[in-house]
């Protein structure tokens, strides 16, 4: 009685869906109660097992009825009334041939559909026999196969829901038969005989139909439930991805959704509650006529700006947060783009001006000895506008890339020695530290230009003595990183802001180029290059991602 309590009570929470999954041998899709089948027995689920189980308890329990009412069988009364004794050894017989399917079932032997058919087989034996010793068909114990039919019709395919009805009208049919040809029933019973097989093939075929269209009808609803959780997924995955800040309000302020770019905004941590800030963008959305509008303000995270877009029929509010600042720089990286292809278009176009004014001036010179000023003057100018022109169309190389894996110490040693040499500085003015000696993917003459420009700028504005310049490598997590410093007098507060910044300079002869080239090109090789401070001189830090190409 135990088991058949923990039976009832597992009962109680799936017996429809297991038995509709019965039908087709193959759960259905977005079912939870299914796990995988078992070794040896393809497409049938724990699922299927369970509902059998179920059906079984069911016959233990008319069986364990059935035989101890036959221990009070009276003559006068309905059940055993034509054969007591019979009776009492077949309703004995059907509880324990139901037991006997307890231990059948746990086992998994025999296979699910020949256990299905002795079920249904077992039910129509032992029911012709109780009610053939109980005054036949019209002691009503018929009406138990309809029971068994039906859940034949939910497990069964059709033919099989059909046989067993089948089953069960020969063995009605043959049990009256056999008590008319006994003078024990009367011909005229044949009638309501009849009646009976018919109600069993209706409700085997009912059972049948209507499990097949819950069956369409589940798998609809789960088909609907994936795509619905498909598409959940994907707006999750693109609000969490998105660059603009998400919430959304319910009727009352509460946040029912928050990205993280929008808890970043608001200085909000995810989990934390929410900050007066939320509390006032909310107060805001209700004081705006029709809760739909856009304005700007400024959070914990910057300035923003908001637009409020009411979702109809559900009383919330979805808030978009725009990073004004982000949409500033887009559109100053959008304006510098334009007025950097402009800039070569203008160097292109005055560079050969140039050659033409100074082969002039050249020409002047030579005829002209006492001109030699004036052409100096023309000369350097010149000059000074053909390193400008040289410095802007270096931007254009920016992404021709031809990276190689570079021994960053080795080639840093063998490129001072290079400009020593070409700038004729003293031996002792540099001094080197080398603490790594990685290996960097980068595009050699990007990297020969970067120092170039880095370590003019520092020796223009150093004392120009021993150790005034000092080129430090060292490594860091997952990076090279090389420092380049002087001492000289370093760099203003004022102009720290600007130093990258495109024809920003304070020496006169500079073109304003040199930095803003360098950052663009280490930026081009997945580096990045920085003003460190000022150590007491100005100092500037390389960082190159420590892997080989």
């Amino acid at each position: 009685m135990r088991a058949m309590r923990r039976q009832h009570a597992a009962f109680r929470g799936d017996l429809f869906a297991g038995r509709v999954l019965l039908y087709t041998g193959t759960p259905a899709p977005g079912t939870q109660i299914n796990t995988p089948p078992r070794p040896g027995l393809p497409g049938f689920y724990s699922s299927h097992w369970r509902s059998l189980d179920y059906f079984n308890l069911y016959r233990l329990i008319i069986a364990a009825i059935l035989a101890i009412a036959s221990l009070f069988v009276a003559r006068d009364w309905p059940l055993g009334a034509d054969d007591p004794f019979f009776f009492r050894i077949a309703a004995f017989a059907y509880l324990v041939s139901s037991a006997l399917f307890l231990v059948a079932i746990r086992a998994r032997w025999p296979s699910f559909l020949v256990q299905t058919s002795l079920h249904i087989f077992t039910d129509i034996i032992f029911v012709t026999a109780l009610s053939s010793a109980s005054g036949g068909v019209s002691s009503g114990l018929g009406l138990l196969l309809l029971a068994s039919l039906a859940s034949a019709g939910l497990v069964g395919q059709g033919r099989l829901a059909l046989m067993y009805a089948s089953m069960a009208t020969i063995a009605m049919l043959g049990m009256h038969t056999l008590r008319v040809f006994s003078t024990s029933a009367e011909p005229q019973e044949y009638l309501q005989t009849a009646l009976l097989s018919l109600s069993f093939f209706a409700v085997a075929w009912l059972a049948h139909i209507l499990t097949r269209r819950a069956l369409m009808l589940e798998q609809e609803a789960a088909e609907k439930a994936r795509e619905l959780a498909l598409l959940s997924r994907i707006h999750a995955l693109a609000a969490g991805d998105s660059v603009n800040g998400i919430i959304a309000f319910n009727h009352s302020g509460r946040i029912t959704y928050c990205n993280p770019q929008a808890s970043a905004m608001l200085g909000r941590a995810p989990g934390q509650d929410s900050p007066d800030s939320v509390r006032g963008l909310f107060d805001k959305v209700s004081q705006m006529p029709g809760r739909a509008g856009e304005l700007e303000m400024d959070l914990p995270g910057g300035r923003v700006r908001l637009r409020f877009l009411p979702v109809e029929d559900s009383g919330h509010t979805v808030l978009l947060m725009e990073d004004v600042s982000r949409a500033e720089k887009l559109a100053r990286q959008i304006k510098l783009a334009s007025l950097g292809r402009l800039t070569l278009n203008i160097a292109h176009e005055i560079r050969n001006p140039l050659s033409a004014i100074g082969h002039a001036a050249q020409l002047l010179e030579e005829e002209n000895a006492a001109g030699n000023r004036l052409t100096g003057i023309i000369r350097n100018n010149v000059q000074r506008l053909d390193s400008m022109v040289r410095d802007i169309l270096a931007l254009n190389r920016r992404d021709r890339l031809d990276r190689s894996n570079i021994q960053a110490a080795g080639f840093i040693h063998a490129w001072i020695q290079e400009w020593r040499q070409a700038e004729e500085m003293p031996e002792n003015a540099v001094i080197v530290e080398m603490k790594d000696d990685a290996i960097v993917c980068f595009a050699p003459d990007h990297l020969r230009q970067i120092l170039w420009n880095l370590t003019r700028n520092a020796w223009r504005n150093s004392r120009r003595q021993a150790g005034s310049l000092r080129f430090a490598l060292s490594g860091r997590a997952g990076e090279l990183a090389l420092e380049i410093s002087d001492d000289g007098p370093g760099i203003s507060d004022e102009n720290q802001a600007h130093l990258f910044e495109p024809f920003f300079t304070t020496d006169a002869e500079g073109t304003g180029l040199g930095l803003f080239i360098a950052r663009e090109l280490a930026e081009a090789n997945g580096a990045r290059l920085e003003f460190s401070g000022n150590r007491p001189g100005a100092s500037f830090r390389l960082s190159m991602p420590r892997q080989p190409c």
